[in-house]
């Protein structure tokens, strides 16, 4: 389902998860995430969203960093209500946890994508699994992604919101 949606980032997931909102006002680095309207007000980036963001057991202390290329995804949970310490922090309106695709034995296999959109957006994605034996395997999933800015600061002559990532991940 996330890959027939095209999710990429938690902000794509407004669209899969009903009660789930994600906005950015300011910028992509300052985000604030809401499960049925709770969460964190304002776009300070000092403040911890009281919803918590979990990328593959680790808690991301902003939500703008859940916002990054995640690579393949093989699961999003988002958790509904107060979360206690179950994950490491006590998050009062709930969590968001995104399990990425782990490397496995069932043969050699990749995939690879790419993306063209307005704003001269780019998207280009890949991943190749490797079995090294029957105890060993790895995986590597990669993301470029570059779009133009659609707003132009005519002070400075630059593009704003204009978006450069990239992403590499390799697991054992």
């Amino acid at each position: 389902l996330l890959e027939d949606a095209g999710v990429s980032d938690i902000k794509d997931m407004q669209i899969l998860t009903p009660g789930l909102t994600v906005t950015s006002t300011q910028s992509e680095a300052s985000t604030t995430v809401r499960i049925r309207g709770a969460g964190t007000v304002g776009d300070n980036p000092g403040l911890e969203s009281s919803v918590g963001v979990v990328i593959d057991g680790v808690y991301r202390s902003r939500s703008g960093i859940g916002l990054n290329e995640l690579g393949e995804i093989d699961r999003i949970e988002v958790l509904r209500g107060p979360q206690g310490t179950l994950f490491g922090r006590n998050a009062s309106a709930g969590i968001i946890n995104i399990v990425s695709k782990q490397p496995t034995f069932d043969g050699v296999h990749g995939m690879a994508e790419a993306t063209y959109g307005n704003y001269d957006f780019w998207r280009l994605q890949g991943a190749i699994n490797l079995p090294l034996g029957e105890t060993l395997a790895a995986r590597v999933d990669g993301v470029y992604a570059k779009r133009d800015g659609f707003y132009n600061d005519v002070a400075n002559n630059i593009d704003v919101n204009n978006r450069d990532r990239y992403f590499v991940r390799g697991q054992l």
